[in-house]
């Protein structure tokens, strides 16, 4: 009973160890949208974000241009984004932008290499908007709406 019992507790005690904090990583997997720290959007949704980075809009609520980047196709954080905000997976991604090309002669939004280049894009371009993992948020930008458990929720 007393060798069960020891186990049992090594075995909760590596489980803790492994595990960890589950609050402690939140922000690892939480993105933020970010746009350049003087546009006047205080909160964009999940609609308002499809509309621009499938191409359907180019332009902020209230009329200001928009320029959508996004990070690497294979970018966990770009899969994440894509999924959460236009509902596509990533074979799925590619497929609509080949066929928006074909048909209407758009393609996607620019691909930047990483998130800190994206942030300097953002910051330096007005009309940027963009998305990182919320560590990565810098100088220069305003998070307008952030990515939690696939949900796109307000700043």
């Amino acid at each position: 009973m007393f060798r069960r019992n020891l186990l049992i507790g090594i075995a909760v005690a590596a489980l803790a160890c492994c595990a960890g904090d589950p609050a402690a990583h939140a922000d690892e997997d939480e993105l933020a949208i970010v746009v350049h720290k003087s546009n006047g959007i205080a909160a964009m949704t999940r609609s308002q974000l499809a509309a621009l980075f499938k191409a359907k809009s180019s332009e902020f609520p209230g009329g200001a241009r928009a320029t959508p980047v996004n990070l690497p196709p294979d970018s966990p954080a770009r899969q994440a984004f894509d999924y959460a905000v236009l509902g596509l997976r990533p074979d799925e991604v590619e497929r609509f932008w080949v066929d928006s090309k074909i048909r209407s002669g758009v393609g996607s939004p620019r691909k930047l290499p990483g998130p800190a280049a994206l942030v300097r894009f953002v910051s330096t371009e007005e009309s940027g908007i963009g998305y990182v993992p919320s560590a990565d948020v810098g100088d220069g930008v305003r998070v307008v709406a952030r990515i939690r458990a696939g949900q796109v929720v307000t700043p």
